[in-house]
């Protein structure tokens, strides 16, 4: 756990500074029963992170998962501008989809699968924490502050997203995920600009761009290679309607401080996700493997045939437990700042 995030999220264990976040964020009082709700679930998401650093593996991401839920729960409630828990929708908000036909059969042939598991969004958690969070992606361009800020559209209810479409689009899991026979969908961005007249430009590496260059051409955008660095350019109409995917690595961070950016292509059918939402839908991933296909688990985290995912999975349990509470707290300070 680092020290300094979570005691800055005792802030959302006190019934008065919840008060003072929600009043700067909304413009209007709240409540003593909503912000002890708040507090209720940062409490239970402190205790699920920290019991989760001192846990085996054989348990540790669904501890993990739990406490990003909880966390998730906190946030929702301050985002929230009217009602409480009473008004949130029962239910993760996400399902599995046909995972035991997947992980079916032998041990060693079911694990190399794992990237197939597919998850379905539904009503619940998860879609209340999208639309109250807006499904906003925070950048940090040049800086450890924000520097830009999109919002994404909402994801449609029943979207379909496979276990490898997360992997390959997390640039903390580069050294696991080279290890695998996929492609890494994600491109270190060199330079980057945008204005409502000058449109979007920005510059990143030709090779790792290679695996979905196709997409930027495919929607309207200008791709112009000259050596190792291509640039890619649109006018700001059709980035606004046709946005590429951002993410950030938050583990490997440039001069430890600067989450370094990445360029990503959407979710298929181009839906895109927030990095919290990227987060959250990866901790659900480990969570139910670990719940519900503990022989698969076990197996997997001991060593053997098949398991060829876990160097990667390992390093994606460590960036949730890093990235979900600073990417809570960030979000917070950047919205009661700007309301100062």
């Amino acid at each position: 756990m680092n020290i300094e995030v979570w005691q800055q999220l005792l802030s959302l264990e006190s019934q008065e500074v919840v008060k003072k976040m929600f009043l700067k964020i909304h413009g209007n009082e709240l409540n003593t029963k909503r912000a002890k709700e708040i507090n209720s679930s940062a409490k239970q998401a402190r205790e699920y992170f920290r019991n989760a650093s001192l846990s085996s593996f054989s348990v540790r991401p669904l501890l993990v998962f739990y406490g990003v839920s909880s966390l998730s729960r906190s946030l929702t409630l301050i985002m929230k501008k009217r009602g409480g828990e009473e008004r949130l929708t029962a239910g993760h908000g996400i399902t599995t989809e046909d995972w035991s036909n997947e992980l079916s059969g032998d041990l060693n042939t079911s694990l190399k699968k794992i990237g197939n598991l597919k998850v379905k969004t539904t009503s619940g958690l998860f879609t209340d924490f999208i639309k109250e969070t807006d499904n906003i992606m925070n950048c940090h361009v040049r800086s450890s502050g924000i520097d830009w800020k999109l919002n994404y559209s909402k994801p449609p209810q029943d979207h379909i997203i496979t276990f490898s479409q997360l992997l390959s689009r997390l640039p903390d899991l580069q050294q696991g995920f080279n290890q695998l026979s996929e492609d890494a969908l994600y491109t270190n961005i060199n330079g980057m600009t945008f204005s409502t007249e000058a449109g979007f430009n920005c510059k990143v590496r030709t090779s790792s761009l290679k695996p979905f260059k196709d997409w930027f051409s495919e929607n309207g955008y200008e791709v112009l290679e000259a050596g190792d660095w291509t640039t890619i350019k649109s006018e700001s109409e059709n980035f606004e309607s046709n946005s590429p995917q951002f993410v950030h690595s938050y583990v490997q961070k440039t001069f430890g401080s600067i989450p370094s950016l990445y360029l990503s292509k959407p979710f298929e059918p181009d839906v895109c996700y927030s990095q919290l939402g990227i987060t959250f839908l990866s901790s659900y991933y480990l969570g139910m493997l670990v719940r519900y296909y503990p022989t698969q688990w076990t197996q997997l985290i001991n060593g053997g045939s098949g398991d060829d995912y876990w160097p990667t999975i390992n390093r994606l349990l460590g960036y949730i437990e890093q990235a979900f509470p600073e990417l809570v707290i960030e979000l917070i300070f950047d919205l009661t700042k700007e309301s100062n």
